[in-house]
Protein backbone atom coordinates (compact mmCIF):
# COMPACT_ATOMS: atom_id res chain seq x y z
CA UNK A 1 0.00 0.00 0.00
CA UNK A 2 2.56 2.77 0.70
CA UNK A 3 4.33 1.70 -2.36
CA UNK A 4 1.19 2.57 -4.11
CA UNK A 5 0.67 5.77 -2.77
CA UNK A 6 4.00 7.35 -2.93
CA UNK A 7 3.41 6.04 -6.82
CA UNK A 8 0.40 8.07 -6.32
CA UNK A 9 2.52 10.99 -5.35
CA UNK A 10 4.60 10.72 -7.66
CA UNK A 11 2.24 11.42 -9.89
CA UNK A 12 0.56 14.43 -8.57
CA UNK A 13 4.14 15.86 -8.59
CA UNK A 14 3.93 15.48 -12.29
CA UNK A 15 1.14 16.38 -12.80
CA UNK A 16 0.93 19.81 -11.27
CA UNK A 17 2.37 22.52 -9.69
CA UNK A 18 0.23 23.13 -7.14
CA UNK A 19 2.24 23.31 -3.90
CA UNK A 20 -1.00 22.34 -1.80
CA UNK A 21 -1.68 19.41 -3.92
CA UNK A 22 1.66 17.71 -3.36
CA UNK A 23 1.49 18.40 0.39
CA UNK A 24 -2.09 16.44 0.26
CA UNK A 25 -0.10 13.44 -1.59
CA UNK A 26 2.88 13.27 0.84
CA UNK A 27 0.17 13.66 3.49
CA UNK A 28 -1.25 10.84 2.18
CA UNK A 29 1.67 8.95 1.64
CA UNK A 30 2.98 8.97 5.34
CA UNK A 31 0.09 7.70 5.96
CA UNK A 32 -4.07 9.46 7.44
CA UNK A 33 -4.00 9.95 11.30
CA UNK A 34 -7.04 8.77 12.97
CA UNK A 35 -9.04 11.90 15.02
CA UNK A 36 -12.36 12.25 16.43
CA UNK A 37 -15.51 12.05 15.01
CA UNK A 38 -17.65 14.63 14.58
CA UNK A 39 -20.69 13.75 16.30
CA UNK A 40 -22.65 16.72 15.19
CA UNK A 41 -22.77 15.72 11.74
CA UNK A 42 -23.10 12.19 12.65
CA UNK A 43 -25.92 9.81 11.64
CA UNK A 44 -27.56 6.79 10.30
CA UNK A 45 -29.01 4.25 8.42
CA UNK A 46 -31.62 3.03 10.08
CA UNK A 47 -34.51 1.09 8.12
CA UNK A 48 -35.94 -1.22 10.92
CA UNK A 49 -36.72 -3.36 8.74
CA UNK A 50 -35.64 -6.09 10.99
CA UNK A 51 -38.12 -7.51 13.84
CA UNK A 52 -35.50 -9.30 15.52
CA UNK A 53 -33.71 -6.01 16.30
CA UNK A 54 -37.14 -5.01 18.57
CA UNK A 55 -39.86 -2.69 17.47
CA UNK A 56 -39.02 0.47 15.37
CA UNK A 57 -39.99 2.63 18.17
CA UNK A 58 -37.57 0.90 20.29
CA UNK A 59 -34.78 1.01 17.65
CA UNK A 60 -34.99 5.05 16.69
CA UNK A 61 -34.97 5.87 20.41
CA UNK A 62 -31.83 3.57 20.84
CA UNK A 63 -30.78 5.96 17.98
CA UNK A 64 -31.69 9.19 19.82
CA UNK A 65 -30.69 8.10 23.52
CA UNK A 66 -27.86 5.82 23.84
CA UNK A 67 -26.09 6.93 20.68
CA UNK A 68 -27.04 10.06 20.64
CA UNK A 69 -27.40 10.35 16.94
CA UNK A 70 -30.26 13.70 15.76
CA UNK A 71 -30.64 12.24 12.40
CA UNK A 72 -31.59 8.68 10.21
CA UNK A 73 -32.26 7.39 6.40
CA UNK A 74 -35.17 5.59 6.08
CA UNK A 75 -35.51 3.02 3.25
CA UNK A 76 -38.75 3.32 1.31
CA UNK A 77 -38.38 0.83 -0.98
CA UNK A 78 -40.53 0.61 -4.41
CA UNK A 79 -41.74 -3.25 -4.77
CA UNK A 80 -44.32 -5.58 -5.14
CA UNK A 81 -45.20 -5.82 -1.17
CA UNK A 82 -45.68 -1.85 -1.42
CA UNK A 83 -47.24 -2.21 -4.45
CA UNK A 84 -48.73 -5.66 -5.99
CA UNK A 85 -49.84 -4.19 -9.54
CA UNK A 86 -49.98 -1.29 -11.60
CA UNK A 87 -53.82 -0.60 -10.56
CA UNK A 88 -53.23 -1.45 -6.74
CA UNK A 89 -52.65 1.73 -4.80
CA UNK A 90 -49.12 2.20 -2.76
CA UNK A 91 -49.60 0.59 0.31
CA UNK A 92 -47.84 2.22 2.80
CA UNK A 93 -48.83 1.41 5.87
CA UNK A 94 -45.36 -0.34 7.08
CA UNK A 95 -43.39 3.17 6.02
CA UNK A 96 -46.80 4.41 8.12
CA UNK A 97 -44.95 2.60 11.17
CA UNK A 98 -41.65 3.51 10.86
CA UNK A 99 -42.56 7.22 10.82
CA UNK A 100 -45.11 7.43 13.95
CA UNK A 101 -42.27 5.59 15.77
CA UNK A 102 -39.54 8.50 15.13
CA UNK A 103 -38.83 9.90 18.71
CA UNK A 104 -38.90 13.62 19.23
CA UNK A 105 -35.17 15.36 18.66
CA UNK A 106 -34.57 13.09 15.51
CA UNK A 107 -35.51 13.72 12.04
CA UNK A 108 -35.13 11.42 9.23
CA UNK A 109 -34.64 11.67 4.87
CA UNK A 110 -36.68 9.15 3.13
CA UNK A 111 -34.91 7.40 0.26
CA UNK A 112 -37.02 6.41 -2.44
CA UNK A 113 -36.11 3.75 -4.38
CA UNK A 114 -36.83 0.40 -5.94
CA UNK A 115 -38.71 -1.02 -9.12
CA UNK A 116 -41.60 -3.62 -7.67
CA UNK A 117 -41.38 -7.03 -9.98
CA UNK A 118 -45.00 -6.00 -12.55
CA UNK A 119 -42.56 -3.28 -14.01
CA UNK A 120 -40.07 -4.94 -15.88
CA UNK A 121 -42.52 -6.16 -18.06
CA UNK A 122 -44.53 -3.27 -18.42
CA UNK A 123 -44.99 -1.29 -21.54
CA UNK A 124 -45.73 1.67 -20.24
CA UNK A 125 -43.02 4.85 -19.37
CA UNK A 126 -40.96 2.99 -16.14
CA UNK A 127 -39.77 6.68 -14.74
CA UNK A 128 -43.56 8.29 -14.98
CA UNK A 129 -44.88 5.48 -13.13
CA UNK A 130 -42.01 5.58 -10.13
CA UNK A 131 -43.01 9.42 -10.29
CA UNK A 132 -47.04 8.93 -10.02
CA UNK A 133 -47.13 5.66 -8.06
CA UNK A 134 -44.52 5.97 -5.57
CA UNK A 135 -42.96 9.50 -5.83
CA UNK A 136 -45.88 11.25 -5.55
CA UNK A 137 -48.14 8.90 -2.80
CA UNK A 138 -44.87 8.70 -0.46
CA UNK A 139 -44.20 12.83 -0.49
CA UNK A 140 -48.35 13.25 -0.38
CA UNK A 141 -48.07 11.06 2.91
CA UNK A 142 -45.06 12.10 4.81
CA UNK A 143 -44.56 15.83 3.02
CA UNK A 144 -45.94 17.73 6.10
CA UNK A 145 -44.94 15.34 8.88
CA UNK A 146 -42.70 16.86 11.20
CA UNK A 147 -40.00 14.36 11.88
CA UNK A 148 -39.44 13.86 7.92
CA UNK A 149 -36.89 16.59 6.46
CA UNK A 150 -36.65 15.83 3.33
CA UNK A 151 -36.78 13.49 0.25
CA UNK A 152 -33.68 11.42 -1.04
CA UNK A 153 -34.44 10.46 -5.15
CA UNK A 154 -32.80 6.97 -6.15
CA UNK A 155 -30.15 5.38 -5.10
CA UNK A 156 -27.03 4.95 -6.79
CA UNK A 157 -28.61 4.86 -10.17
CA UNK A 158 -24.97 4.21 -11.69
CA UNK A 159 -25.05 0.90 -10.15
CA UNK A 160 -25.24 -2.11 -12.56
CA UNK A 161 -28.45 -4.04 -11.36
CA UNK A 162 -32.08 -4.77 -12.67
CA UNK A 163 -33.94 -1.88 -11.00
CA UNK A 164 -31.27 0.46 -12.66
CA UNK A 165 -31.54 -1.60 -15.98
CA UNK A 166 -35.70 -0.92 -15.92
CA UNK A 167 -35.39 2.98 -15.39
CA UNK A 168 -32.58 3.40 -18.18
CA UNK A 169 -30.63 4.97 -15.26
CA UNK A 170 -27.24 2.68 -15.02
CA UNK A 171 -25.21 4.56 -18.17
CA UNK A 172 -27.14 7.59 -18.32
CA UNK A 173 -26.98 10.17 -15.42
CA UNK A 174 -29.35 12.85 -17.83
CA UNK A 175 -32.15 10.25 -17.66
CA UNK A 176 -31.89 10.10 -14.02
CA UNK A 177 -31.66 13.40 -13.59
CA UNK A 178 -34.49 13.84 -15.99
CA UNK A 179 -36.39 12.02 -13.13
CA UNK A 180 -34.88 13.83 -10.52
CA UNK A 181 -36.72 17.04 -11.79
CA UNK A 182 -40.03 15.69 -11.83
CA UNK A 183 -39.79 14.52 -8.51
CA UNK A 184 -38.28 17.65 -7.32
CA UNK A 185 -41.48 19.41 -8.98
CA UNK A 186 -43.59 17.06 -6.98
CA UNK A 187 -42.16 17.64 -4.24
CA UNK A 188 -42.22 21.47 -4.68
CA UNK A 189 -45.70 21.49 -5.06
CA UNK A 190 -47.05 18.84 -2.40
CA UNK A 191 -44.03 19.44 0.46
CA UNK A 192 -42.23 22.84 -0.22
CA UNK A 193 -41.00 23.13 2.69
CA UNK A 194 -39.27 19.39 2.78
CA UNK A 195 -35.59 19.37 1.16
CA UNK A 196 -34.71 17.25 -2.28
CA UNK A 197 -31.52 15.18 -1.87
CA UNK A 198 -29.53 13.66 -5.08
CA UNK A 199 -29.36 10.55 -5.44
CA UNK A 200 -26.23 9.60 -4.22
CA UNK A 201 -23.68 7.20 -7.11
CA UNK A 202 -22.04 3.93 -5.39
CA UNK A 203 -18.71 5.39 -3.70
CA UNK A 204 -17.68 8.21 -5.68
CA UNK A 205 -14.16 7.41 -4.42
CA UNK A 206 -14.15 4.14 -5.82
CA UNK A 207 -13.95 2.78 -9.96
CA UNK A 208 -12.07 6.42 -10.74
CA UNK A 209 -12.54 7.72 -12.75
CA UNK A 210 -16.18 6.01 -13.92
CA UNK A 211 -18.12 6.92 -10.92
CA UNK A 212 -16.98 10.69 -10.52
CA UNK A 213 -17.63 10.83 -13.76
CA UNK A 214 -21.21 10.10 -13.16
CA UNK A 215 -21.26 12.32 -10.98
CA UNK A 216 -20.19 14.98 -13.30
CA UNK A 217 -22.61 14.17 -15.90
CA UNK A 218 -25.45 14.44 -13.15
CA UNK A 219 -24.42 18.09 -12.18
CA UNK A 220 -23.62 18.52 -16.29
CA UNK A 221 -27.57 17.91 -16.68
CA UNK A 222 -28.47 20.20 -14.42
CA UNK A 223 -29.14 18.15 -11.03
CA UNK A 224 -28.28 21.60 -8.89
CA UNK A 225 -31.09 22.80 -10.05
CA UNK A 226 -32.97 20.88 -8.97
CA UNK A 227 -31.92 19.75 -5.71
CA UNK A 228 -30.83 21.04 -2.47
CA UNK A 229 -28.26 18.99 -1.32
CA UNK A 230 -25.91 16.51 -2.90
CA UNK A 231 -25.47 13.26 -2.03
CA UNK A 232 -22.94 11.11 -1.88
CA UNK A 233 -21.40 7.69 -0.98
CA UNK A 234 -18.05 6.83 0.50
CA UNK A 235 -16.60 3.69 1.33
CA UNK A 236 -13.15 2.25 1.33
CA UNK A 237 -10.62 5.28 1.30
CA UNK A 238 -8.76 5.55 -1.49
CA UNK A 239 -7.72 8.99 -0.61
CA UNK A 240 -5.47 9.42 -3.92
CA UNK A 241 -8.48 9.86 -5.85
CA UNK A 242 -9.67 12.34 -3.21
CA UNK A 243 -6.67 14.98 -3.60
CA UNK A 244 -6.21 14.38 -6.73
CA UNK A 245 -6.01 16.99 -9.49
CA UNK A 246 -9.37 16.90 -10.73
CA UNK A 247 -10.52 14.43 -8.17
CA UNK A 248 -13.48 13.88 -5.98
CA UNK A 249 -12.24 16.93 -3.59
CA UNK A 250 -11.95 19.20 -6.65
CA UNK A 251 -15.72 17.97 -8.05
CA UNK A 252 -17.18 18.49 -4.38
CA UNK A 253 -16.29 21.53 -3.95
CA UNK A 254 -16.86 22.93 -7.53
CA UNK A 255 -20.86 22.13 -6.58
CA UNK A 256 -23.10 25.09 -5.14
CA UNK A 257 -25.14 22.45 -3.15
CA UNK A 258 -24.65 21.32 0.70
CA UNK A 259 -23.52 17.81 0.89
CA UNK A 260 -24.62 15.15 2.48
CA UNK A 261 -23.08 11.60 2.39
CA UNK A 262 -25.79 9.06 2.80
CA UNK A 263 -24.03 5.96 3.35
CA UNK A 264 -20.28 5.65 4.74
CA UNK A 265 -18.93 2.80 6.73
CA UNK A 266 -16.97 -0.20 6.89
CA UNK A 267 -17.11 -4.10 7.67
CA UNK A 268 -16.35 -5.75 11.24
CA UNK A 269 -16.93 -4.94 14.33
CA UNK A 270 -13.66 -3.78 14.99
CA UNK A 271 -12.47 -2.05 12.44
CA UNK A 272 -15.36 0.71 12.44
CA UNK A 273 -14.44 3.20 15.04
CA UNK A 274 -11.14 3.31 13.28
CA UNK A 275 -12.26 3.79 9.77
CA UNK A 276 -14.72 6.91 10.99
CA UNK A 277 -11.95 8.34 13.24
CA UNK A 278 -9.74 8.40 10.14
CA UNK A 279 -11.96 8.74 6.94
CA UNK A 280 -14.55 11.05 8.06
CA UNK A 281 -12.26 13.47 9.70
CA UNK A 282 -9.96 13.60 6.42
CA UNK A 283 -13.18 13.94 4.34
CA UNK A 284 -14.69 16.74 6.34
CA UNK A 285 -10.94 18.94 5.25
CA UNK A 286 -10.73 17.93 1.98
CA UNK A 287 -14.90 18.29 1.20
CA UNK A 288 -15.72 21.73 2.51
CA UNK A 289 -19.25 21.73 1.97
CA UNK A 290 -20.23 18.32 3.81
CA UNK A 291 -23.36 18.86 6.50
CA UNK A 292 -24.05 15.32 7.35
CA UNK A 293 -22.78 11.83 7.40
CA UNK A 294 -24.62 8.81 7.86
CA UNK A 295 -23.10 5.49 8.95
CA UNK A 296 -24.18 2.13 7.30
CA UNK A 297 -25.92 1.02 9.13
CA UNK A 298 -27.48 0.83 12.62
CA UNK A 299 -28.06 -3.39 12.41
CA UNK A 300 -27.37 -5.95 9.92
CA UNK A 301 -28.34 -10.10 10.46
CA UNK A 302 -24.36 -10.71 9.35
CA UNK A 303 -21.79 -12.37 11.03
CA UNK A 304 -19.53 -9.72 13.19
CA UNK A 305 -16.22 -10.14 11.26
CA UNK A 306 -18.47 -8.81 7.99
CA UNK A 307 -21.34 -7.20 9.36
CA UNK A 308 -21.94 -3.30 8.48
CA UNK A 309 -23.98 -2.84 11.08
CA UNK A 310 -23.49 -0.99 14.36
CA UNK A 311 -25.29 -4.24 15.97
CA UNK A 312 -25.50 -7.56 15.06
CA UNK A 313 -27.24 -10.89 15.81
CA UNK A 314 -24.60 -12.63 17.60
CA UNK A 315 -24.55 -13.22 21.49
CA UNK A 316 -20.92 -12.53 21.86
CA UNK A 317 -19.91 -9.60 19.51
CA UNK A 318 -23.78 -8.06 19.02
CA UNK A 319 -22.31 -4.01 19.08
CA UNK A 320 -18.96 -2.90 17.17
CA UNK A 321 -16.37 -0.90 18.61
CA UNK A 322 -18.29 2.70 16.82
CA UNK A 323 -21.53 1.77 18.94
CA UNK A 324 -19.48 1.43 22.23
CA UNK A 325 -17.39 4.35 21.18
CA UNK A 326 -20.94 6.46 20.50
CA UNK A 327 -22.38 5.29 23.56
CA UNK A 328 -19.89 5.84 26.15
CA UNK A 329 -18.46 8.95 24.68
CA UNK A 330 -18.56 12.37 27.39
Amino acid sequence: MKKILLSVLSLVVLSACNVSDVKDAIDVADGVPRKTIDTDILGVNAFANDGRFGSPASQYQEVRSTLRLGFVRILVNWDAGAQPSPTTPANLAFYDTLIEALPSGIDAVLVMTGVPSWLAGSSGDPRSAYINDWVTPVVTRYGNHPRVIGFQIWNEPNQNNSANSVMGFTNNAALYVSTLKSAAGVIRTVAPSKLVVTAATTAINQNYPSTLNYNRDMRDAGAQSYADIWGVHYYGKQYENVIRPGGVADFANGLSLPIWVTESGAQGVNNQLAYGEEVWPFLQEKIHGIQRIYVYQFTEATAPATTYGLKNLSLTLPVSDLYVWLRERK
